[in-house]
């Protein structure tokens, strides 16, 4: 545990030292977007992500191999290259999708022509030119994003490395029903798709200064207390280190934010989270813990996910939502005047007792444990 704890220091330190220095680098690069919920609409850097993924992967290497060179603890480290070659993967998909500029927006064509005389035959000749003017239209960057087809099919690709070593358990018990052997069906079928289905989740519950990161955080960390109960090194290892790192990302990205987290960082979690949950067969019991971010996904699929989980700020500060009905978690807080601030404080409240009750009722009832 000594090693580990190591680990959570370093990823911290990465974090809470680097933010400062990937906020300047980010926002001179243009990776900068506009804080939706503060009035002026100021630009902050964005896709703070990736150093998070950075802190992560240094901190999460130091422990594999230091417990190589200095312990004999029996540490799976297949495996935990399997979910750190699966996080990159997605938050490099999820970096794609933050940088991604549509530049026909940005253009504008100049047509003109050119009189020029020939001086053998004494004839006008006219040539016509199109100039293309960057800024005409519109001197701000606005970030469409990817295509969700061609997001969800560069998602999938990431579940490949779990499959390599073999994460995961086929066969699952359930109440009632007993045993089921999934065979195939499982590497194939469900991990693909539950990998790609919690990074979303994760992505979908967004927009508030310090809510992304708060609520992954409490989830990576209740995912590692789960795992330590039930002597899942692996698992607990991936999610310690991700929590230390998102703490330090939080000194950054709590209310007011200097840095937004962009899908860099929800893909991140997410993928982080699905791989402790997969590789320390934990699914039931993640089952349990995201059913927010189920909640959240139903709600906006009843939009047909064109909703926003962030509002329209008011003068006196509270926000407002964009929708006249409840497509996200957040908007009956909104309803209710609350502020940005208040607002991530009680969805990290909230899922903080969600978090607790989970630990409790897998800790008292022997048949949501049973494997």
């Amino acid at each position: 545990m000594e090693l580990l704890f190591l680990s959570i220091i370093l990823g911290f330190l990465t974090v809470l030292l680097g933010t400062p220095v990937a906020e300047k680098y980010l926002f001179a690069s243009g990776i900068y977007g506009k804080d939706q919920q503060k009035l002026g609409k100021p630009r902050i850097p964005t896709s703070g992500g990736v150093i998070v993924l950075l802190g992560f992967m240094f901190a999460i290497s130091f422990y594999a191999g230091a417990t190589a060179l200095f312990t004999e603890t029996v540490t799976d480290r297949s495996l935990i290259f399997a979910a750190v070659s699966s996080a990159a993967l997605i938050a490099l998909i999820g970096l794609i999708d933050d940088v991604h500029v549509d530049i026909t927006r940005l253009v504008e064509e100049r047509v003109g022509e050119d009189i020029q005389i020939d001086l053998e035959t004494g004839k006008t000749i006219f040539h016509r030119h199109v100039d293309v003017v960057f800024g005409a239209k519109d001197s701000e960057i606005e970030r469409t994003g990817l295509n969700q087809a061609v997001k969800m099919l560069m998602v999938l690709p990431a579940a490949f490395p779990l499959i390599a070593v073999g994460a995961g358990s086929w066969t699952m018990t359930f109440p009632v029903i007993g045993v089921i052997d999934w065979g195939l069906i499982y590497p194939l079928l469900l991990l693909p798709l539950g990998l790609l289905f919690v990074s979303n989740v994760v992505n979908m519950l967004a927009g508030i200064n310090g809510m992304e990161a708060a609520l992954a955080f409490v989830a990576s960390t209740a995912l590692g207390i789960h795992a330590y109960q039930n002597g899942a090194v692996e698992a607990y290892a991936l999610t310690f280190v991700l929590s230390g790192t998102l703490l330090a990302f939080l000194f950054y990205n709590k209310y007011p934010a200097t840095v937004l987290p962009g899908d860099s960082l929800t893909y991140l979690c997410g993928a982080v989270m699905f791989s402790a949950m997969v590789i320390g067969d934990m699914e039931k019991f993640g089952i349990i813990l995201f059913m927010p971010w189920m909640a959240e996904f139903l709600l906006k699929a009843r939009n047909k996910f064109n909703a926003h989980s962030w509002g329209e700020i008011q003068p006196d500060g509270t926000l407002k939502p964009l929708h006249s009905k409840n497509y996200s978690l957040t908007h009956p807080l909104m309803r209710r005047g609350l502020t940005e601030k208040q607002i991530a404080g009680v969805m990290t409240a909230a899922m903080s007792v969600w978090a607790i009750i989970t630990l409790l009722a897998f800790s008292y009832a022997p048949y949501l444990s049973a494997v």
